[in-house]
């Protein structure tokens, strides 16, 4: 594609002493060191690109890193959540752990999200139809039967729903499948957003997370100015099942009416462990503090939510090989605008001092999903998407990420005494 500019802009290199490995425990100043780079970024090329949305930045055994990203185009119609138009999916990848990227054909070796392999070979996929777009006129009807209706308005003239969750089997190594929906076995949800990931437990059982609330919940704005949709308070929810896939239940994870937002608790970024240890970091409203909460026994039951020090609307946590988790996020509620880090050595309930990855972005809006892995060598690389303005004044969208040290925390920075002030004047008298 021509229009994309990929490859390596090295911003800077961050050095300092200290040594190779600390705990969440132990606060290292400015040891480590960091490497920054731009991933992507747009062009002019026969006009601009509306936006990017990155994917999960993933290393593989030979640690190359992988990176989905969704290119979108300006549009007539409004880009939102329940109508995406004019998108590109490109695949970029790394051979030299981050520094310099291409696009490729070549299929990633991530994880499936939302599908897994039974022991028996069968394939189960997990997945929601997302926002059912309906003409406005249907807006009273649907509100009736119990649904929370987003109304886009007049210019877009469509509503739409949000609220299905369907299993889609095969026997025969994916040549066929069977779908049906498995809504149908949880309550009545006006309003749900299937999250997952699909994951596959040790013992056989099959764990899904998702959001939502009752129709008894559900709360409408009159203001029809108002650009707000997000209405009602969401709880988290482990859809799970202990029969392969024939039966599925639904078990709250936190209620909402513990989280500090209006909005409950909506968006789940988790790590699963085979063994049924479940740790889970809970978005909140844009500024308020996420919250996490746990399990230990396949999602059956659930630790309390407890608050957390990240103020962050994607707090993404990864596991590290020595059982430390890293939770990696956006700084937006004030500037410096960047990336922070932090670490957890006990499921959340104490965290390391922040780690500030990334101090340099402009602005606020667009800066998300910062997600972090680790590369054989103990290294660790974040990547993330922003806005920034490029060397001919325009705000553009991009995609950055760094490569850096578990010890890395902060930039290296020289406190310096000021020194006194000399004579302004200092010629000798007479002529020179």
């Amino acid at each position: 594609m021509r229009q994309l500019q990929v490859g390596m802009i090295l911003v800077g290199v961050v050095l300092g002493g200290g040594p190779d490995r600390v705990t969440a425990a132990e606060p290292t100043g400015a040891a480590g060191w960091k490497v920054d780079v731009d991933i992507l970024h747009a062009t002019e090329y026969g006009g601009r690109y509306g936006s990017y949305s990155k994917g999960h930045v993933h290393v593989d055994g030979t640690d190359r890193l992988w990176l989905p990203v969704s290119v979108y185009f300006p549009d007539d119609e409004p880009n939102t959540d329940a109508y995406q138009p004019l998108v590109t999916h490109i695949m970029l990848i790394s051979d030299d752990k981050g520094l310099t990227w291409k696009v490729t054909d070549r299929k990633s070796p991530a994880p499936s999200h939302n599908r897994v392999t039974m022991a028996d070979g069968k394939i189960i996929e997990m997945g929601s139809s997302g926002w059912i777009r309906y003409p406005r006129t249907e807006v009273k009807r649907l509100q009736k039967l119990g649904y929370y209706v987003w109304d886009l308005g007049a210019d877009s003239d469509y509503c739409a729903i949000i609220h299905d969750l369907w299993q889609k089997t095969s026997t025969d190594d994916g040549k066929t499948w069977r779908k049906r929906q498995i809504d149908k076995q949880l309550p009545f949800f006006a309003h749900f957003v299937a999250r997952g990931p699909l994951r596959l437990l040790d013992d056989g059982t099959l764990i899904f997370l998702g959001y939502g609330y009752g129709k008894d919940e559900r709360k409408y704005n009159d203001d029809p100015k108002s650009i707000t949709w997000e209405s009602g308070r969401s709880h988290v929810f482990c859809v799970r099942s202990s029969d392969g896939g024939k039966t599925w239940k639904a078990v709250r994870v936190a209620d909402g009416k513990l989280s500090p937002s209006d909005s409950g608790f909506t968006e789940t970024f988790p790590v699963i462990n085979g063994n049924g240890r479940i740790f889970l970091m809970l978005r909140t409203g844009l500024g308020s503090p996420a919250f996490s909460v746990s399990s230990t026994d396949g999602g059956r039951t659930w630790s309390s939510v407890r608050k957390t020090p990240i103020p962050a609307k994607h707090p993404l946590p990864m596991k590290l090989r020595d059982g430390t988790l890293v939770c990696s996020y956006q700084r937006r509620t004030a500037p410096p605008f960047g990336v922070r880090a932090r670490f957890t050595l006990d499921l959340g309930k104490t965290w390391s001092e922040e780690t500030v990855l990334r101090d340099d972005v402009p602005f606020s809006n667009a800066l998300a999903e910062p997600n972090t892995v680790q590369f054989s060598d103990g290294t660790l690389f974040t990547a993330f998407q922003a806005l920034k303005i490029d060397d001919r004044g325009r705000v553009r969208p991009f995609i950055g990420g760094c490569r850096w040290s578990q010890n890395f925390r902060k930039p290296f920075a020289v406190k310096l005494k000021v020194p006194e002030r000399q004579k302004k004047i200092n010629s000798k008298q007479g002529n020179p």
